[in-house]
C-alpha cells in the first residue's frame, strides 16, 4: 500500500511539473531570488568600489545585481581590448567578483532620506556623506579611491525615459542611474528600448570614465571611419551599437591608474613637476603642428598628452567645454623631453575659433599636472606664439628692491629658475599690502636684451604692469604698460626694439581678481 502510494505522488509530481507553464516573450519572469552564498576574490589589490545606493522612499529595482554584474563584466572587458589595442595589454580595472555565479561585489546602502534630499542637482554631496559614513563603520570595503554610485530611476517620464538623482562625475567619485531596461539583453539594439538603453548604460560607462581620471576628449578625423565614436565624447550614445573606443590618451591616463595595477605603491601623491622648455611651429613640410620640450619632475613622467580643445562659437573652456578637443599622446623622450607631431588634416574645426593647447604630464603614480597654452588657427592655418625664448642666464642677479614680501614667499623666488615657487606681496601683518606693488632687479652687469618673459601665478594674479628700466638703479625710465595674462605657462613680451640696461623693475597696478594683493612666479629676460 504504501509502495502504491508513493508511486501515486511521484506521478502527481511529475504531471504538476510537465504541465507548469513556461515564461513567453513578453511576460515578467519571476523575481530573482537574492544569491547569499558568494564569495567575492580579485586578483588586483585595489578595485572599483560598487555602490548601489537606495533612497528611504524607494527599493531595489528586480534583478539589479544579476543585470550590473553582467553590464560590469562587458564594461571590464571593454577596457581590456581597448587598452591591449593601445599596446598595454590586457589591462583593466580592478573588481572583485564570484566567477562561479556571474556576479560582481556590489555594495547596497539604504539612505536616510528620501529622493528629494538625492537629487539631480546638489544630491550627490547627500549620497558621499552617507557613503563615507558607512566606508567609516565598515573600512574594509573601500579598497581603492573609485567609487561608482548607481541609484535606482526615481520616475519614468510620459515617453518611457528614466529620470532620478546625480548622473555626472566628481573627482574619483560618479554617479549613474538603473532602471528596468538596465539589461545586457538590449546590448545592440537599434529599437527604441534599445537606443534608451545605449544611452543610459554609454552614460554610465562615460561618468564611469571620469570616475577613473578621464577628462573629455574626441576622435581625430580620421578616427570616424576607422575607429567610431570617441567614449569620453560622444560614445554614450553610441556604446553597443556602434563602434566606440577608447582613445590613446584615455589610456595613457588609465595605465596609471590605481585600480588599473596590481601594486604596492602610493598613488595620487603630489608631483613636483614643471615644463619648463616648450616648442611649437607649424611644418609646412609635415603638414603639421609640431611640439617638443623639457620638464623636470620629482616623479617619472611615463607619458605626455595633448588636447586640443577649440573654443567653437564662444561655447567657452574649462570642464564640459571641452568635448570636441582632439588629442595625441607620446611617450618621454629620456627622462626629461616629450616631442609630437599632430597633423592638422586630423582637425575638425579650422576656422578662426581659438584654441587651448592642454599639456599634460601624466606621472607614473597617476597624478597628472597640466599647463595650458593659447593658440589660434588664422585661414586654416595654426599660429602658435607660446614657444619658450632664450632667456639670458640669471647667474649674479639679485633683488635690489621690492614693496613688500611675504616671508614664506619672499622676492627674491622670481628669479630662483623654479616655476613652483614665486613671489607675494605682504598679506599676513596688518595692514596688507596694496596697490601698486614692484620688484627691482639687479643683473649685475649691462645687458642688451629684447625683451622680458613672465610666469604669472593662478590666484592673486597680476594684471596691469609698468616695465621701468636704469644703467644706475637710481633713474628709471619707462618702457611699456602691459596686461599680464593669467595663464598657467611663460608669457613673453618684445620690447620695440632692444634696449641696454642694469636695473629692470615690474611695477603691478591692478589684479585679476580685483584685490589688493599680487602673485607672480617667475620673471626673465630673452636674446632673439
Amino acid at each position: 500500500m504504501r509502495t502504491k502510494l508513493l508511486i501515486f505522488c511521484l506521478f502527481v509530481a511529475t504531471c504538476f511539473a510537465a504541465c507548469k507553464k513556461s515564461p513567453v516573450e513578453g511576460e515578467a519572469l519571476p523575481v530573482e531570488e537574492p544569491v547569499t552564498d558568494t564569495v567575492y576574490t580579485s586578483p588586483q589589490a585595489r578595485n572599483l568600489n560598487l555602490i548601489y545606493f537606495v533612497p528611504n522612499d524607494l527599493d531595489t529595482l528586480p534583478a539589479y545585481e544579476k543585470r550590473l554584474s553582467e553590464l560590469m563584466f562587458w564594461t571590464q572587458n571593454f577596457v581590456k581590448e581597448e587598452m591591449n589595442r593601445n599596446g598595454y595589454g590586457e589591462k583593466t580595472f580592478g573588481l572583485f567578483t564570484d566567477a562561479r555565479i556571474n556576479r560582481v561585489k556590489i555594495i547596497t546602502i539604504r539612505g536616510t532620506k528620501p529622493k528629494s534630499d538625492y537629487g539631480y542637482s546638489g544630491g550627490a554631496g547627500n549620497v558621499q556623506a552617507e557613503i563615507n559614513a558607512y566606508f567609516t563603520a565598515h573600512p574594509t570595503e573601500k579598497t581603492s579611491d573609485h567609487t561608482l554610485v548607481i541609484l535606482p530611476r526615481y520616475s519614468f517620464k510620459p515617453d518611457g525615459t528614466p529620470s532620478g538623482g546625480p548622473f555626472y562625475g566628481l573627482g574619483k567619485w560618479c554617479f549613474a542611474l538603473d532602471y528596468e531596461g538596465m539589461d545586457i539583453k538590449n546590448l545592440g539594439k537599434t529599437d527604441t528600448e534599445g537606443n534608451r538603453f545605449s544611452v543610459w548604460f554609454g552614460g554610465m560607462v562615460h561618468e564611469l570614465g571620469h570616475g577613473l581620471n578621464l577628462p573629455h576628449n574626441c576622435q581625430k578625423v580620421s578616427e570616424n571611419a576607422t575607429l567610431g565614436m570617441a567614449l569620453m565624447w560622444a560614445g554614450n550614445g553610441t556604446l553597443g551599437k556602434s563602434k566606440t573606443f577608447l582613445t590613446a590618451t584615455d589610456c595613457a591616463i588609465l595605465n596609471v591608474n590605481q585600480i588599473f595595477n596590481n601594486d604596492a605603491k602610493t598613488y595620487y601623491a603630489a608631483v613636483n613637476s614643471t615644463i619648463n622648455k616648450i616648442y611649437a611651429a607649424y611644418s609646412e613640410a609635415k603638414s603639421a603642428i609640431v611640439v617638443s620640450g623639457k620638464f623636470t619632475s620629482d616623479t617619472k613622467i611615463n607619458s605626455v598628452v595633448y588636447y586640443n580643445d577649440p573654443n567653437v562659437n564662444n561655447e567657452g573652456t574649462g570642464t564640459n567645454k571641452d568635448y570636441n578637443a582632439t588629442t595625441w599622446e607620446s611617450k618621454t623622450i629620456g627622462t626629461d623631453s616629450f616631442y609630437v607631431e599632430m597633423p592638422i588634416s586630423e582637425f575638425k574645426y579650422k576656422d578662426a575659433s581659438p584654441y587651448e593647447m592642454k599639456v599634460k604630464l601624466v606621472a607614473e603614480n597617476g597624478t597628472v599636472k597640466e599647463t595650458i597654452y593659447a593658440y589660434k588657427f588664422v585661414n586654416g592655418l595654426p599660429v602658435l606664439d607660446f614657444s619658450s625664448k632664450n632667456e639670458i642666464s640669471k647667474t649674479g642677479w639679485t633683488i635690489a628692491a621690492y614693496s613688500s614680501q611675504q616671508t614664506t614667499a619672499p622676492a627674491a623666488n622670481v628669479i630662483d629658475k623654479n616655476g613652483s615657487t614665486g613671489w607675494h606681496s605682504q598679506w599676513s601683518v596688518a595692514p596688507a599690502a596694496s596697490y601698486p606693488h614692484f620688484i627691482t632687479v639687479d643683473l649685475g652687469q649691462q645687458q642688451t636684451v629684447d625683451g622680458f618673459s613672465i610666469l604669472n601665478a593662478d590666484r592673486r594674479a597680476i594684471k596691469d604692469v609698468d616695465i621701468l628700466y636704469s644703467t644706475d638703479g637710481i633713474t628709471f625710465v619707462p618702457q611699456a604698460t602691459y596686461v599680464i595674462p593669467k595663464l598657467g605657462y611663460t608669457q613673453n613680451f618684445a620690447f620695440a626694439a632692444p634696449l641696454t640696461f642694469r636695473y629692470f623693475k615690474i611695477l603691478a597696478k591692478s589684479s585679476w581678481d580685483g584685490e589688493q594683493f599680487a602673485q607672480f612666479a617667475e620673471i626673465g629676460l630673452y636674446k632673439n
